[in-house]
């Protein structure tokens, strides 16, 4: 047996692998590669983008080309191991004179086989899975990488290409399929994108969380996000300044309606910023001027407006209150700014805003129109269902009842005891959350 002829034979399976390998990893590589980022990138001037543009824009020629080469390079390397390492090796042991006849035909037909085994083995793993795997986690590299060997091999075979291009496109086309037509990218697509990213480790979890609530952004509207006429603090048009200070200590607020009678007669909106220049740096021999003097005229929205469209209209009006209305023109609340970018950025709770206060004894103060699962996964509890709802409605709907203005009625969730501080007419204002003990009955009376 001849070494150096086997020696060649290697060296040229060795290469015929290989080519294969880059082939098949090219394939991979080419479907994980973004068309918008390479056309990003050859607009900048990046050759290499531009070639690879020009493929992935043309995926008939692309697949035709890969398929030649991973066809021809697998048939000839089982061809090729078979003629120059199994033969030589079946004349080797007939040379020695151990088996002759029919017995040495059945020795080549194993010999064979072994030898067309062992080529697949090596064929799968370095020409198909480990280029494929590289593929893969490297999309962009492995592209370039193999991007000349794909050019040649496409100026070789382009006749061919051609003829299996239109061959390919032609039974697209009686199939009713259009081959130039690439799936639609879905929102629960760069989400699961983003989460798998976050499961990386290479995205943070706020900016899922911020990606999810912009895409739900898009589809709330006016009535989802407002604050409810129930709980507006107003100021009536005859209202001093001093009534306007008080109300901000009181609430933390800077942004009032101001009322003529009821909440459904909404006649302004005060900026507290707009007292600065009147109190209390004055002529106090001039009278102060009222609410009505310092208000400015509301903006009305019907609750079915999209918030993305009220947030286009706040953008270029200035303004930053808007009172919202009901079909029948009655006041359902007001919004504010903050209110439409609490929904992409969440809840933002200010230290102070008297929305969930921690106490000193280990207890919190809530406010009753806090989101009730909200509440739950800040106190670590782990009620089940989608509750969908305030605290508040929450409370009454395990109560079974709505407490009366002086009743202190608890309830025992989990580890947690809640009791009503504070009622606001058919509404649990405060709630006092405590740690509760095992044992501890709660208190129910009505």
């Amino acid at each position: 047996m001849d070494d150096g002829n086997i020696g060649v034979a290697l060296l040229i399976t060795i290469i015929l692998i290989a080519i294969n390998g880059m082939l098949a990893s090219a394939e991979l590589a080419m479907m994980g590669l973004s068309e918008h980022r390479l056309r990003q990138q050859a607009q900048e001037g990046d050759r290499k983008a531009k070639t690879l543009l020009r493929m992935k824009e043309n995926p008939s020629g692309f697949l035709s080309t890969v398929q030649i080469g991973i066809t021809l390079a697998g048939l000839l390397s089982g061809a090729f191991a078979a003629d120059t390492l199994a033969e030589p090796l079946t004349q080797w042991i007939a040379g020695m004179g151990t088996l002759s006849g029919p017995a040495l035909s059945l020795l080549g037909g194993a010999i064979t086989f072994l030898v067309t085994l062992l080529m697949t083995f090596f064929m799968l793993i370095f020409g198909e899975l480990v280029p494929k795997r590289i593929a893969m986690v490297r999309p962009d590299q492995t592209a370039r990488r193999v991007m000349s060997l794909i050019h040649i091999l496409s100026k070789v075979t382009k006749p061919l290409v051609a003829l299996l291009t239109v061959s390919t496109n032609g039974v697209l086309r009686l199939m009713n399929v259009d081959g130039n037509q690439q799936e639609a990218v879905t929102e629960e697509d760069v989400l699961l994108l983003m989460q798998e990213g976050r499961n990386q480790g290479r995205i943070e979890e706020v900016e899922v969380q911020m990606l999810q609530n912009l895409f739900a952004f898009t589809d709330l509207r006016v009535e989802d996000a407002m604050t409810h006429r129930t709980e507006l603090e107003t100021l009536p048009a005859d209202g001093t300044l001093s009534q306007v200070v008080a109300l901000m200590e009181k609430t933390g607020h800077n942004k009032f309606p101001v009322i003529s009678g009821s909440v459904d007669r909404i006649v302004g909106v005060f900026y507290s910023k707009d007292i600065i220049a009147h109190y209390p740096l004055v002529d106090r021999q001039s009278p102060l001027p009222l609410v009505r003097d310092l208000m400015r005229q509301p903006c009305f929205v019907p609750e079915s407006k999209l918030l993305t469209e009220l947030f286009s209209d706040m953008k270029h009006s200035g303004e930053r209150v808007a009172v919202v209305v009901d079909d029948y023109g009655g006041t359902s609340g007001i919004i504010t700014l903050m209110d439409i970018l609490e929904e992409i950025v969440g809840d933002i709770n200010l230290p102070g805003d008297g929305r969930i206060l921690p106490l000193e004894d280990g207890s919190y103060r809530i406010d009753g129109l806090m989101d009730a699962d909200e509440v739950f996964r800040a106190l670590g509890l782990t009620i089940p269902g989608d509750h969908g709802g305030t605290l508040s409605g929450f409370l009454i709907g395990r109560l079974g009842y709505i407490p009366r203005k002086d009743a202190r009625p608890e309830l025992i969730l989990e580890d947690w005891r809640f009791r009503v501080e504070e009622m606001a007419g058919g509404r649990i204002r405060w709630i006092r959350a405590e740690p509760a003990p095992a044992d501890e009955e709660p208190v129910t009376e009505e």
